[in-house]
């Protein structure tokens, strides 16, 4: 970059420490960033620690003081000792990369393949300038959803689920089964979205595909039984709620009718099905929020029929349909659901059970719709086996006098739901200790076999060998997967002194100087947001006087030591003491050497300590 980085860095470090300014504003060094790194150009939200790692590539490539790179082959172990292998590492490192950036922040790196087929071990040791430490990711995930009994009298339940985080839905429906006494087998599960069906999910479904934002419900339905002489299939029919509004200049009835409330899903018996045994199944699921009419409501026939007896349309050959009132929604198998549980007997009072009149006023009209439930659909197709929906219609005036509005919305919380669930804190040792575990590469990246010959996907495991003078650890926040992109909020528990990496370093340690393991923490990057958008501030502490500051865009005030650490931490940045040492003996007073002046000139040892 002929220098143009390093010049800009160090045109910002002397306005920084001038004591000229209360603030900067840095545009200068932005746009040479942008020109030399175009995903930095304009003003979007950028990862903190992506600049980093360019600006320190960046200066360490102006300020090498190798000018022309040899060729150097890195070499594998091959059973030397690790000593040797990692001298020539580090000495083919400086070979052809020798800045201050590699004096200050460079480390080493021991990398172990094995060969899971031949057991080839490779061994090479890697420079690195910061780590990358994973955050311990609980593989379960805490969902709410609502659960709706087949009993009409007991309202929607909310629960607070503990599913697995890879988990499918019959997952979910095993964890509410837990809850509730309800087998899995006679569970549904729906998204709901704007009154509809937004999709109604399969046992074997992922539950990745559900975001935490989204409205779940769990339906309890009849049970799929063995088919014998004695049990009858049930289909399961999704069902609308819907308003006439007042008529507008268009001619079809879609701009007449509005959805509201919650939708269900109504087990019917499949020699059942006609419209209306179908009304008065509906008439008893909605008994808890709509009023029956009363003797003084009756109509002597000027009100319309639900159609009489005929049979709802629907894929498939169905039954013929009966025009007596049938009991409750009765036990037997339903659709979308797996085999294995027969559906308890339910003595509650069924639309059976109540006197029977000649003829009653229709509260509602039933309407075959599609999935979105705005337009009438009078015909299914029986070749595609569609799934039949079904919209209740109401007048508003039969709606504002017999449907019970606040009712209908009521719903009770499950003792669950009043649990709080905290994410345990975790330590930065962990952090660490996870970072050099073993692990197995994935399809994506495999590694060649130089004794194969071909891909494979072989151990690996990283060891830290020696550590720099100034030690960056990015905690790794963001997670993508296949599956899911989320940015994990876990308090990572950090010391402010004495992090001890002797534990940590394979190499063999010198006894006698235990500051070299040991690091104090000097900076914070934090991270305020989620995935698309947040806000970046900084905890600093100042070299001189010992004192913190916190950096929030150009504010800049005192805090004190039990204020930095907060689940917004995203990079760290440690001094090793030995340095600091190092660096007060320098600066005070009555010592042989001068203290250092006032450092300007970004290439100069002073300055990068600063």
């Amino acid at each position: 970059m002929k220098g143009e980085i390093a010049e800009a860095y160090a045109d910002l470090v002397k306005q920084a420490w001038s004591g000229r300014h209360r603030s900067i504003v840095p545009n200068v060094f932005k746009t040479k960033v942008g020109h030399f790194a175009s995903q930095f150009l304009g003003y979007q939200q950028h990862d903190s620690q992506e600049l980093l790692s360019f600006l320190l590539d960046g200066l360490h490539e102006d300020l090498n003081r190798v000018k022309k790179k040899e060729y150097v082959e890195q070499c594998d172990a091959a059973g030397r000792p690790d000593q040797e292998v990692a001298v020539e590492a580090w000495q083919n490192h400086k070979r052809r990369n020798d800045s201050v950036i590699v004096d200050t922040f460079h480390g080493l790196f021991k990398s172990t393949l094995v060969c899971p087929d031949c057991g080839n071990v490779s061994v090479t040791f890697d420079p690195f300038c910061y780590l990358s430490v994973p955050l311990p990711v609980s593989h379960k995930r805490v969902m709410e959803v609502f659960f709706v009994s087949m009993d009409p009298r007991r309202k929607p339940e909310q629960h607070r689920l503990v599913v697995p985080k890879k988990g499918k839905i019959s997952d979910l429906c095993m964890a509410l089964a837990k809850h509730t006494g309800v087998s899995p087998e006679r569970m549904m599960v729906a998204d709901v979205f704007s009154h509809r069906f937004y999709k109604i999910f399969q046992l074997d479904e992922s539950l990745s595909t559900i975001l935490d934002r989204d409205d779940i419900f769990i339906y309890e339905v009849s049970g799929r039984s063995s088919i014998t002489e004695n049990t009858r299939e049930d289909v399961v029919i999704p069902i609308y709620l819907r308003e006439r509004t007042p008529a507008r200049d268009y001619n079809s009835s879609y701009y007449g009718l509005m959805l509201f409330g919650h939708p269900l899903l109504v087990s019917v018996p499949r020699d059942r099905l006609s419209w209306d045994a179908l009304y008065h199944i509906l008439l008893y699921r909605l008994s808890r929020y709509v009023t029956r009419p009363s003797s003084d409501d009756e109509d002597d026939g000027d009100e319309k029929d639900v159609e009489g007896g005929k049979n709802i349309p629907k894929p498939g050959n169905v039954a013929g349909g009966s025009s007596q009132d049938p009991g409750p929604e009765q036990a037997g198998p339903s659709s979308g659901v797996a085999s294995g549980s027969r559906a308890p007997t339910d003595s509650s009072p069924g639309p059976s059970h109540w006197p029977q009149r000649t003829r009653r006023k229709h509260l509602f009209t039933l309407q075959t719709v599609n999935s979105n439930g705005t337009s009438d659909r009078s015909n299914f197709n029986e070749d595609t086996q569609a799934q039949p929906y079904i919209a209740i219609d109401w007048d508003p005036e039969m709606k504002k006098r017999y449907y019970d509005e606040v009712e209908a919305e009521g719903y009770v919380k499950h003792d669950c739901v009043g649990y709080v669930l905290k994410k345990a804190p975790v330590r930065l040792q962990e952090c660490i200790e996870l970072f050099t575990t073993m692990e197995t590469l994935e399809k994506e990246n495999p590694w060649y076999c130089p004794n194969c010959k071909q891909h494979q996907l072989a151990t690996k495991k990283l060891d830290l060998w020696t550590l720099p003078e100034t030690l960056i650890i990015h905690l790794k926040r963001f997670s993508y997967t296949k599956f899911s992109r989320e940015k994990l909020d876990t308090l990572v528990e950090f010391p402010i002194r004495d992090l001890d990496f002797s534990e940590f370093v394979i190499k063999p340690q010198d006894e006698s100087a235990p500051e070299l393991y040991k690091y104090d923490l000097i900076a914070v990057s934090n991270h305020y947001g989620g995935l698309r958008d947040g806000h970046y501030t900084t905890f600093a502490c100042n070299k001189d006087s010992g004192q913190w500051h916190y950096f929030d865009d150009n504010s800049v005030s005192p805090v004190t030591e039990n204020q930095i650490e907060s689940k917004a931490a995203y990079v760290l940045f440690y001094q090793r003491q030995d340095v600091a040492s190092r660096l007060k003996t320098k600066t005070q007073p009555g010592q042989s050497d001068p203290p250092a002046p006032p450092a300007y000139d970004p290439i100069s040892e002073s300055m990068d300590v600063n």
